[in-house]
């Protein structure tokens, strides 16, 4: 079939982050205030039967690839449910899943028979004091638990995503370098992005370099990269992968002999231009991108009784407003800080 959601600069659109829930278990300091945010209310949250219309309707424009994310996805009740009767879709061939895995270690086996085998797992630190403090109580041990069952289990990808907070130091890199030498493991790091108001809602409790002053929070990523290449090299020769793996925008590398990879996902707007996706929101609306406020209400529409092929063309054209990459966006300003709508849990990771 040939696709149909195609945008102005003739970027085929075929994968859909799929955000199934508001609510998180953890308060991460980058994510989310330490006294919560105000929560959506049952109903304005999707039901099931809504996403799986929802989801029936994108991939018949042509989404194949489905990543299940938050808030955290495995807080949901009965969500190996819907996961298994999204992967009864036609078209779809391939489901993922994003978690912080607190909770992975008991639904693995389900998740694999479902034939979820690929994997990203939030974590910012190995040390289980900056993990609590990160996250604001959580156990470290929990997540640790889930990646090696996974491994062991046969998860065809697992990936770490670390966003490199002030916390992240030698120690964590050589750490989480030595896990991609030891075992079938990618690990990601993740510039953090320059956004406006983090500090007006009370994110970070560790320092201002996570406020909207870019030309700081600039310096300090350049430097972390810098002393991750430089440990890299102590650990070993390394070399960079030509051959992209997944669907995502990083960069990776390898230590000879290791089993795992090492990635970069960039603060750069380059990596817009091969964007291949769009999110689906909780409360039921399709994101062209992360820093627009461009939103099409689609349950709206569901709950309407709107018909079908309305819709479809309605997203279509949509899509033809995707931006060229988040410069164009409305919400980027001069001092490149990036305003985002909504926090992350809402919008969907």
């Amino acid at each position: 079939m040939s696709p149909l959601l195609i945008d102005s600069y003739k970027r085929e659109i075929d994968y859909l982050r799929l955000s199934i829930t508001d609510r998180c278990n953890l308060r991460c300091i980058y994510c989310m205030p330490q006294k919560g945010i105000q929560l959506l209310s049952r109903s304005e949250i999707l039901t099931f039967e809504e996403i799986i219309k929802i989801v029936q309707i994108l991939v018949e424009l042509g989404i194949k690839k489905i990543r299940i994310t938050g808030g955290e996805p495995l807080v949901r009740d009965n969500f190996l449910d819907l996961i298994g009767k999204i992967k009864k879709i036609k078209g779809i061939e391939d489901i993922s899943l994003t978690t912080n895995g607190i909770l992975l270690n008991k639904y693995l086996p389900r998740l694999y028979e479902l034939d979820v085998k690929r994997i990203n797992i939030s974590l910012d630190s190995l040390d289980p004091v900056k993990y609590k403090e990160i996250t604001r109580g959580g156990e470290i041990s929990e997540v640790l638990n889930g990646i090696s069952n996974a491994i062991n289990i046969g998860f065809s990808s697992i990936k770490i995503n670390i966003v490199m907070t002030v916390l992240l130091d030698k120690e964590d890199i050589w750490k989480f370098i030595k896990l991609t030498i030891d075992n079938p493991i990618d690990i990601r790091f993740i510039e953090m992005m320059p956004v406006l108001g983090l500090g007006s809602i009370e994110c970070s409790s560790t320092s201002n370099i996570m406020d909207s002053n870019s030309a700081k929070l600039n310096n300090f990523t350049k430097n972390s990269i810098k002393e991750i290449f430089l440990i890299m090299g102590k650990m070993g020769k390394y070399y960079k992968i030509k051959k992209p793996i997944g669907y995502g925008p990083a960069v990776y590398y390898k230590i000879e002999g290791g089993k795992g990879n090492i990635g970069f996902i960039f603060n750069d707007k380059n990596c817009c231009s091969s964007c291949n996706r769009i999110r689906l929101t909780p409360g039921g609306t399709i994101k062209l991108c992360l820093f627009s406020d461009k939103e099409f209400d689609i349950k709206r529409k569901i709950r309407s009784k709107i018909n079908t092929e309305e819709i479809k063309i309605d997203l279509m054209n949509f899509v033809k407003t995707k931006s060229e990459n988040r410069q164009c966006s409305q919400n980027f300003n001069t001092a490149d800080s990036i305003k985002i709508s909504n926090f992350m849990n809402q919008i969907g990771g």
